[in-house]
């Protein structure tokens, strides 16, 4: 590997990769890939719907308690929608199985991670291969 990299507390150098605590051997790794996690549907669609139920409830009885309860509930749904975030996990295969490196909602910099550790691998295996064994 000709530059180390280091940012944003991911560091991989001829060493390994090191990243939120841990260090994984640059002989240890395999392959690397990036996994995308989605937003959770259920949750807020509920919450909306509740919270629609009780306004059509405090709509229909008059009851203000009621209506302000289901306006709420139906805030909370759509706050809980708006907030969560796709994020992606860097999975690094070794020989005691996968592992997560790092969390991001970054994607172009998950994927720049998984690229140098495919390269930083592709490099020591060529290098591994051309030293003679002892």
């Amino acid at each position: 590997m000709d530059t180390p990299f280091n940012e944003r507390g991911v560091t991989l150098s001829r060493v390994g990769l090191s990243a939120s605590g841990q260090l994984i051997p640059l002989r240890d790794l395999r392959a690397a890939r990036v996994v995308k996690i989605s937003r959770k549907k259920p949750l807020p669609i509920i919450l909306a719907l509740i919270g629609l139920a009780g306004i059509g409830v405090g709509i229909a009885t008059g009851s203000g308690p009621a209506l302000v309860l289901g306006i709420m509930v139906a805030v909370v749904g759509y706050l809980s929608w708006i907030t969560q975030d796709v994020i992606y996990q860097l999975m690094v295969a070794t020989p005691e199985g996968e592992r997560e490196v790092i969390i991001t909602k970054d994607e172009e910099f998950a994927d720049r991670v998984a690229a140098l550790v495919g390269n930083a691998v592709a490099k020591h295996a060529q290098t591994a291969a051309a030293k003679p064994q002892a």
